[in-house]
């Protein structure tokens, strides 16, 4: 899967591993066979996620268990080609960390198949500090009468731009960019952005023409944001597209933005 010799590829009974050895124990093991088997006797169509500790003693890593149970009939016979989705999170995740970017670390995951059929998959991520992007700016940025706050804010604002600009010039598309699945960490003077949920981003040939950036556009202008006016929104577009004025095509931009995501911007 092109992840070279940091995972190793294992077999338990029917499941298919890809493990990082230096975290990965029988202990460890044992205690997802019991969340997925807790879970199969009780499936939902959407994936469940479980926090647990582990050791459970004081002083064990929290781990994330991302369980994908049966797909539907399409989704499984497109499976019959393809990796499953946790086997492709965890290789476009490693993706993104070779390009400098950031994601949880994935410890393992794994698929179990009947005649090729996917019954069961699941990706395990160490657990990661942050706030969510909202949470950050309620925190951080929600107070405009303050200089240093706004100062900090249009800084932050311009970062996160540069950096969705370059995740899509690199030819990421995540399928789920909104900003409940950003962590924010502050980082010295600046912040370190880190995404979550990969289950169907895809990566895309830098020369590959497409137009689903505008998607993850949408995505982030989606939810009312502490903080975020209107005119922080277009300041983020003109980073994002290279601009230093509002010219005609960005204009053009904010209007199908805006009638996407139906979104009554606040007057800064």
């Amino acid at each position: 899967m092109g992840l070279g010799s940091e995972y190793r590829l294992v077999r338990a009974g029917s499941w298919s591993l890809l493990v990082n050895p230096e975290i990965w124990t029988r202990g460890l093991w044992e205690v997802i066979l019991q969340h997925l088997n807790a879970s199969s006797k009780a499936p939902t169509r959407h994936p469940q996620t479980i926090k647990f500790q582990f050791p459970p003693a004081i002083g064990g890593c929290n781990f994330y268990l991302k369980i994908h149970n049966l797909s539907d009939p399409f989704g499984s016979v497109k499976d019959l080609f393809r990796a499953s989705k946790a086997f492709r999170a965890l290789k476009v995740g490693r993706a993104l960390c070779s390009e400098q970017f950031h994601a949880p670390t994935s410890v393992a995951a794994g698929e179990s198949r009947t005649v090729r059929f996917v019954q069961q998959a699941f990706l395990l991520t160490l657990a990661v500090e942050g706030s969510s992007l909202p949470r950050f700016l309620q925190e951080h940025c929600s107070d405009s009468s303050d200089a240093r706050s706004l100062k900090r804010k249009r800084e932050y604002l311009i970062q996160f731009a540069l950096e969705i600009r370059r995740l899509h010039q690199m030819g990421f598309v995540p399928g789920d960019l909104v900003p409940y699945n950003i962590l924010v960490q502050l980082q010295g003077a600046g912040v370190k952005f880190i995404y979550l949920d990969h289950d169907r981003t895809r990566r895309y040939p830098r020369w590959f023409p497409h137009g689903l950036w505008k998607r993850n556009l949408v995505q982030l202008n989606h939810f009312e944001l502490a903080g975020i006016s209107r005119w922080d929104r277009i300041r983020f577009l003109h980073t994002y597209l290279g601009s230093r004025t509002c010219g005609k095509k960005e204009r053009r931009l904010i209007r199908w933005l805006d009638r996407k995501t139906r979104i009554k911007f606040a007057a800064e």
